[in-house]
Parts: C-alpha cells; sequence; structure tokens
C-alpha cells in the first residue's frame, strides 16, 4: 500500500528540514493544512516560523537544537496559523540525519493535528477552573470524575461539607452513602448509579456528620462530551443549604401558628355564640323561674324547666364535642376497649335526644335496625356518632321529610347507615365534610352549629377500629355509612362488678366522696329516690377511706380533685386495704377528657361519669348494685 495513502488515513503530516539549504518540504496534508502551495524544491523555512505562535518559537529552537545534538527523537507541541486563519494545535517529532562525517544534514519528522484534542482539555480545565473558583467564594464542594479512567477527585470543601478530614483520595461509593442519611439513602444510591445525559437539575440530600448532626446539602452535575458526543468528565458541586431549610422550616411553623391563630379566633368567635344561646336560655328561664314562682302555674313552670334543661344537654354536648376535638393527634389515633355493641340499643338510647328536634319538623323515621346485631365498638362513642349523625340529619331536612337508620352485617364488619330527604351536599363539599368549622354555605346562617360534629364523628368512628363514608346529591340528601368490625363468635360482655357483703344488717350503703357542696347534695337527692339505698357523704379524702373501712359500703363514688388527695390515689388506698379492696369505685369528676377517662379506667375505676351527672346511667348502676343483690 502507498505509504502516502496510510499518512492521509492516520492524520499524519511528514516535513524534513535541508539545513543546508534552509528549505522546508511537506506533504500534502501540510500543505493544505498550512495552505501552502505547491513548490518542488520547497520553501524558506520562515514559511513556516512566520506562521508559528509567537510564544512556541521558543520551544520550537530547542526541541529542533536538541534533536541535532543528541540526534534523538525529541517532541513539541506548536500553536501554528493554518489555512483558514485559526490556530492549529500541532504536535512535533523531530529527528536529526547527518552525513558521512557525522555532521547533520537534515531534520526529518512528522506531526499529528491535535486541536481537538487541545481544544477539549482547554474546555475542561476552563469548566473545572471556573468552578472551583466560583465555588470558593461560596463554601461550595467541586468534584471531578474522569470517565475513561474513573478517576475520582474531591477538592477540600467536599470533605468539609461532610465533617470530615480531607485525604489525598477520594472516597469509595460505599463510604459517600454510609454519610447519607439512612432516609435519603436510597434515593441517593439510585442518583449515583444514574447516567446523566447533559446536566442534572439541583437535587437536594442529608448527611450526617461524625457528631451526629444532620447538615442539609443541594448538588447538581453535568457531562462533558468531546466533538463525537463521547462523555469524557462529569462534574459537579455541592452546596450547603441547612440555613435555608431552617428558615423554611422556620416560616411554615410560623404560618401554621398564624393558621392556628385565626382557627382559634374562629372558634372562639363560634363557640362565643353557641355558649351564649344555651346559657340565654338557662338565665332567662331560671329569672322567670324566681321571679314569677309564687304567680307561675306548675305546667308553665315545667315548660319553663324542660327548656333550661334542653339548653343545658346542649350546651354538655358542646363542651364534649370540643373536648373530644382538642384531644392530640396520637391519643385519637389509639384504639378505645371494643366490646360487643347491640346496635338497635344505642339507637333506642339515641333516639330521644333528637326525638323533640325531628318532631318539630314532622320528621318520618324509617328504621331498619335487626334485634340482636351487634358491632365491635364503644357503646358511649357509638351513641355519640348516631346523635351527631342524626341530628345532622334533622337539622339540613326539609319539614315533612324522612330519616333513615339501616344496619346489616357486611362480612368482617357491620354497616350502619343514615340516610336523609335533606338539601344534600356537592362534591366539594362532600371532601370537606370531615374537616372542623367545615359547614354547608348555603345552610350556615339557617342552622345552629359551629361545624365540628362530623370531624367528632370520624374521629371517634376512627377510634373503635371503623371508618366512615358520605353519599351525597344536592336536593336528595345524604348518606353516611358507617363500618364497624364485626363481633367474632368468642367475643363475651365481661360481667358487671359485683358488691362485697356489706357490714351492717341494715341498708346497703351508697358512699360519695366530695367537697363540693352542691354536687353532694344532687346526688344525695336522686340516691333518695331510690328506695333501700343509704347515702353517706365525705368531704374528703381521708374521712372518706375511714368511712369506707368502716361502712363497707356496697357502692363508693370519688371526685378526682380532692382537697387532701387525688382520686387515682384514693383508689389504691381502697384496692391496698383487704376491707375495701372489692368494693367497686366509680370516678365522678368534670375532667371530661378521653385521656383522663382513659387513664382513670386503667387505673382500676369501674367506671368514669363525667359533670353534669346522666341521671340515667346513674339510675342504671344502683339498679343493678343494689336491686339485683338484694340486702
Amino acid at each position: 500500500m502507498d505509504p502516502r495513502l496510510i499518512n492521509d488515513v492516520a492524520g499524519v503530516i511528514t516535513w524534513q528540514l535541508d539545513l543546508a539549504t534552509g528549505l522546508l518540504s511537506t506533504d500534502q496534508q501540510g500543505r493544505r493544512l498550512l495552505g501552502l502551495p505547491t513548490q518542488a524544491n520547497g520553501w524558506a523555512v520562515h514559511e513556516f516560523t512566520d506562521r508559528v505562535h509567537p510564544d512556541d518559537l521558543l520551544a520550537l529552537r530547542e526541541a529542533n537544537a536538541l534533536s541535532l545534538a543528541t540526534h534523538g527523537p525529541v517532541d513539541v507541541t506548536l500553536r501554528v496559523r493554518g489555512a483558514d486563519g485559526h490556530w492549529v494545535h500541532l504536535l512535533t517529532r523531530r529527528i536529526a540525519h547527518g552525513d558521512e562525517q557525522g555532521q547533520p544534514r537534515i531534520l526529518q519528522g512528522i506531526a499529528f493535528n491535535v486541536t481537538q484534542q487541545q481544544r477539549l482539555a482547554s474546555e475542561l480545565k476552563t469548566a473545572s477552573d471556573r468552578i472551583a473558583l466560583a465555588a470558593r467564594g461560596v463554601g461550595m464542594g467541586t468534584w471531578v470524575v474522569d470517565m475513561t479512567t474513573g478517576k475520582h477527585q474531591w477538592d477540600v470543601q467536599m470533605w468539609a461539607l461532610r465533617g470530615r478530614t480531607p485525604r489525598p483520595e477520594a472516597p469509595s461509593y460505599p463510604e459517600m452513602l454510609s454519610w447519607v442519611h439512612p432516609d435519603d439513602r436510597p434515593r441517593a444510591e439510585r442518583r449515583l448509579q444514574k447516567v446523566v445525559t447533559t446536566r442534572e437539575g439541583q437535587h437536594e440530600f442529608r448527611v450526617v456528620w461524625p457528631d451526629g448532626s444532620v447538615h442539609w446539602l443541594a448538588s447538581r452535575r453535568l457531562v462533558v462530551r468531546d466533538d463525537e458526543g463521547k462523555p469524557v468528565q462529569q462534574m459537579g458541586v455541592n452546596w450547603d443549604v441547612t440555613d435555608a431549610h431552617r428558615a423554611l422550616e422556620e416560616r411554615h411553623a410560623r404560618e401554621l401558628a398564624q393558621r392556628e391563630s385565626e382557627a382559634k379566633s374562629e372558634l372562639l368567635a363560634r363557640l362565643s355564640h353557641e355558649l351564649r344561646t344555651p346559657l340565654n336560655a338557662i338565665l332567662g328561664f331560671t329569672q322567670l323561674l324566681l321571679a314569677d314562682h309564687d304567680r307561675m302555674a306548675a305546667v308553665e313552670r315545667q315548660k319553663q324547666l324542660q327548656q333550661i334543661e334542653h339548653a343545658g344537654v346542649h350546651l354538655l354536648s358542646l363542651i364534649n364535642d370540643v373536648l373530644e376535638l382538642a384531644q392530640p393527634q396520637a391519643a385519637s389515633a389509639a384504639l378505645a376497649p371494643q366490646t360487643p355493641v347491640d346496635l338497635s340499643e344505642v339507637l333506642a338510647s339515641a333516639r330521644p335526644m333528637v326525638d323533640g328536634p325531628a318532631a318539630q319538623k314532622q320528621i318520618e323515621w324509617r328504621v331498619d335496625v335487626p334485634a340482636g346485631l351487634q358491632a365491635c365498638g364503644d357503646p358511649v362513642r357509638l351513641r355519640q356518632v348516631l346523635i351527631n349523625l342524626l341530628t345532622n340529619a334533622i337539622k339540613y331536612n326539609r319539614d315533612g321529610g324522612w330519616v333513615a337508620v339501616r344496619a346489616r352485617p357486611e362480612g368482617q364488619r357491620v354497616l350502619l347507615s343514615v340516610s336523609d330527604s335533606g338539601i344534600g351536599m356537592p362534591v366539594e363539599a362532600q371532601n370537606q365534610a370531615f374537616e372542623p368549622f367545615h359547614r354547608l354555605p348555603a345552610s350556615a346562617a339557617d342552622v345552629d352549629g359551629v361545624g365540628i360534629g362530623l370531624a367528632i364523628v370520624k374521629t371517634l368512628v376512627g377510634r373503635m377500629g371503623g371508618e366512615i363514608q358520605v353519599h351525597s346529591q344536592p336536593g336528595q340528601g345524604s348518606t353516611f355509612e358507617v363500618r364497624l368490625p364485626a363481633v367474632q363468635a368468642d367475643a363475651q360482655h365481661e360481667p358487671l362488678p359485683t358488691a362485697p357483703p356489706h357490714a351492717e344488717s341494715g341498708l346497703p350503703c351508697l358512699l360519695y366522696i366530695e367537697d363540693n357542696p352542691v354536687n353532694m347534695t344532687i346526688v344525695a337527692e336522686l340516691v333518695a329516690r331510690h328506695p333501700g339505698v343509704r347515702f353517706v357523704g365525705a368531704p374528703d379524702a381521708l374521712s372518706g377511706l375511714r368511712l369506707a373501712r368502716e361502712l363497707r359500703p356496697r357502692l363508693i363514688l370519688t371526685d378526682m380533685q380532692l382537697p387532701d388527695l387525688h382520686g387515682s390515689e384514693v383508689l389504691q388506698r381502697l384496692r391496698a386495704d383487704p376491707q375495701t379492696r372489692d368494693i367497686p369505685c366509680i370516678a365522678l369528676s368534670a375532667n371530661a377528657l378521653p385521656s383522663d377517662i382513659e387513664a382513670a379506667l386503667a387505673q382500676g375505676f369501674s367506671a368514669y361519669w363525667t359533670k353534669p351527672l346522666d341521671f340515667s346511667a346513674f339510675r342504671q348502676t344502683l339498679g343493678a348494685l343494689f336491686d339485683a343483690s338484694g340486702r
């Protein structure tokens, strides 16, 4: 094969300088590159040196002189002005040939056009220098990966950003990942393995310093490619964004505090209205009774007393709802103790609370709840759920409408639904129905309430291990579906506490430990209406404990906030004494937070009653402990 063809294919330029004549000759590639015309004997050497970059002339002369002195090959890279006027980088090699006497006669050599490689190296160096300079100014760390060799370089700041002492070699990938926060490690590993095509947007991750502190870092990287599109280098930067994250967290905290403040203001405004309405009835009718008690007929007095009772029940319901809503999220999420609950019995206990408003609007009841159908839950909470749902079904209904309550087994669940023929809800309202303080805009001005009932319902259902859904269409009513766990075959009712034999042969005794005379009077009056039960009161814990040992009552009621001992300590002392350890003890307190109730039950109280006292529950307990066991 023709050597000239080989040179053309390989991109090799051959040249020769005659030292005697000073003429330079080159092949066709050289002439084409330099823009020199064809000349049989060559050109004066200055035709070439005039095209060499002034800064490279000294290196050219030194390379030629060294080759002449040593007769060995000498390399040097030169910038030469090409035919198009641009600088061309040539890697040249020369070797001296002498005459018969050994005197140098010609310099012969080859040259390679390395412009592309030089430009790429310059770009890499420029980019690296630019990034490093910028990084040093703002505390950034820089890294570079050679795609050919796989060599990884870190600057000092990359180590400082991780709280580490710099080392000559960059850390391995496993070591890098070990410094990343465990929660961010899988994502960081995927990014390390990802092949970046051009450049990558900013991403952030956390690193853990040796002292255990956590710092946020941001990262960017890009790929540098040669003219053929082949990736040759990855480079990137890291910088600390911990302060930015802290500032963002502080801003979110301020915004949350602002929203909470606004929500509290709205709550107080609504509660003020809701509290004043029943209080106005209580105070107003009480003043009427006090002013006209001598002239008022018994029937009229009875009506006004019923109004006072109704207002008090409404006020108590509102307070209970607010306390339930005020529970911490974690406490609300805890499952309440589950027992088999007869749904028909719960409905029967809830109906009297809403029969009055239903009769006023001439609501038709449609009930399909099989007798004996049970679900796992808390009877008190389920009753509250039903009262809230039934109240809404009546409030948002039309006059002469209907309310349907249905229940049926559904696999491992029991479905309890409350439907109405009321105004219904649009889709967007359904999505917000269970949020606190949300009310239907069209009806908010016409219907009393603060918009927390359904939020309470969702919380209570969740605490019983159930779920609630709503289906509704505007103008066609709504259906709320509550699904609770079904009762397992081996579930059994816990037996009622049994009372120990009383100490005396007379009437069985109920002991009430209470420092408030009004509360003492109410309970005493209730006990007096139950024949065959003797009431004994104690104004403080120590006297109550003494009376418990002396009388051995069949039931003990105790306030939780006594002047000398807390109610929980009263229970502990009763249980520690062999004479009183088996006496049922019920807490009776104005502390109505569910967390207080659950704590008391966990300590061993037989029950926990909240003030105002539920008369029906009180009478039921008296009947169970006194009538059933005899005297």
